[in-house]
């Protein structure tokens, strides 16, 4: 009988301890399997770059830059030089003067001792194409007389030779009486570098314009 006793209590313990050997295993499983994810992206990552090795990567496209245009020289541009500083002094030039006796045509143009006397006809037939215009209209006369001379200066500065003085026909002056049109023809005459000027053809301004031609500087000259 004693026998059968520990035979039976030997019996209870191994199946208790195998109970307990399964249970740690069930426990060892389930852990494994809760880490498993965790290295998932490692698996995922090394197979990406196991199949990137042989990926031969595209020659970089040439790039294209776009660089702004260059601005155009300030003269060429058509101007309104309202409350503008002359690059020179105007001095010197003043705003009164008899100078019929040195027009021509009718007063409709000027021609400087030193040029050639059909100079301002062919101005008037085109034989210079004007390379800037300055609009006088709006300006009172000190401002108009003060954009003019800057205006010349500057077109001087980057050897243009021939410009449009547009002055209007005195429309919509006080009294009707075209005070510009005079006074721009008293400023052209006292400014030396002025070779001739001439009154625009009608599909260039008419009696509202002047072609003006400026002495060619000696840089450019050809």
């Amino acid at each position: 009988m004693r026998g059968n006793k520990v035979g039976l209590a030997d019996l209870k313990r191994l199946k208790k301890d195998l109970q307990a050997e399964r249970e740690r295993a069930a426990l060892a499983q389930r852990t494994a399997a809760l880490k498993k994810p965790e290295s998932a992206p490692l698996d995922e990552m090394a197979a990406f770059k196991r199949t990137m090795q042989s990926v031969t990567p595209l020659r970089q496209a040439a790039r294209v830059e776009h660089k702004p245009l260059a601005q155009p020289a300030p003269a060429l541009r058509r101007a309104n030089a309202l409350g503008e500083t002359p690059s020179r002094a105007d001095a010197g030039v003043s705003d009164g003067g008899e100078i019929t006796h040195l027009l021509s045509e009718g007063g409709t143009a000027f021609v400087r001792s030193d040029a050639a006397p059909d100079t301002a006809r062919n101005l008037r037939r085109g034989q210079w194409r004007a390379g800037a215009e300055l609009d006088l209209h709006g300006l009172r006369v000190e401002q108009a007389r003060h954009a003019l001379l800057s205006f010349l200066d500057e077109c001087l500065e980057h050897g243009i030779r021939c410009v449009r003085i547009v002055h209007g026909k005195g429309y919509g002056s006080q009294g009707l009486e075209p005070v510009l049109k005079d006074k721009a023809r008293t400023w052209l005459v006292q400014k030396s570098d002025v070779l001739a000027f001439s009154e625009a053809p009608e599909r260039e301004g008419g009696a509202g314009a002047l072609l003006v031609l400026l002495r060619q500087s000696e840089g450019t000259r050809k």
